[in-house]
C-alpha cells in the first residue's frame, strides 16, 4: 500500500535531518579540538571532567542549538502527525511547516555564529508556527 507523503511529512522530515545535521557541526568543533591529544580515541571517548570540550565558543552554541533543535521537534513533530493521521492537512497546516523549518534553520546559523536578535526573533517564529498547527487542528 502506498502512501503519499504531504507536504507537513516532507516538512518534518527535512526538520528532523536538519536537527540530527546540527550534532555533527559541534562534532567536528570537539573532534579538532582533542585529535592531537587522542587520535581516533577522540571519537568514542567521553570528555575529562571539568575539560573545556570545544576548541572554539561556537562548538558550545552548536550543541546549544541543537539542543533547542531538539527541545523544539518534540513540541512541532507530533503536531505535524496529528495533522497527518487526522486528515486536517490544508493550505495553512502546509505553510505552517514550511515557515517552521525555515525558523530553525535561520535559528540554528545564528545561534552558532552568536547573533541574539535574530535567533531570538526566528525561534518566536517557529513556535508561533507550532502554535499555528495546533491551531488548525483544535478549531
Amino acid at each position: 500500500m502506498a502512501v503519499s507523503m504531504t507536504s507537513e511529512i516532507l516538512w518534518l522530515t527535512l526538520t528532523s535531518v536538519l536537527t540530527a545535521s546540527l550534532s555533527l557541526v559541534y562534532v567536528i568543533n570537539i573532534v579538532i579540538k582533542q585529535w592531537p591529544a587522542k587520535g581516533l580515541n577522540v571519537l568514542y571517548s567521553p570528555p575529562e571532567p571539568g575539560t573545556d570540550r570545544y576548541a572554539w565558543v561556537w562548538g558550545n552554541r552548536a550543541y546549544s542549538a541543537h539542543m533547542n533543535a531538539v527541545e523544539n521537534l518534540a513540541v512541532f513533530a507530533p503536531l505535524v502527525i496529528v495533522v497527518y493521521l487526522t486528515g486536517s492537512s490544508n493550505a495553512v497546516t502546509a505553510m505552517a511547516c514550511e515557515v517552521y523549518f525555515w525558523a530553525r534553520l535561520i535559528h540554528a546559523i545564528f545561534y552558532i555564529v552568536g547573533v541574539p536578535y535574530v535567533r531570538t526573533f526566528s525561534w518566536t517564529v517557529g513556535f508561533i508556527a507550532s502554535l499555528t498547527l495546533a491551531y488548525q487542528l483544535l478549531f
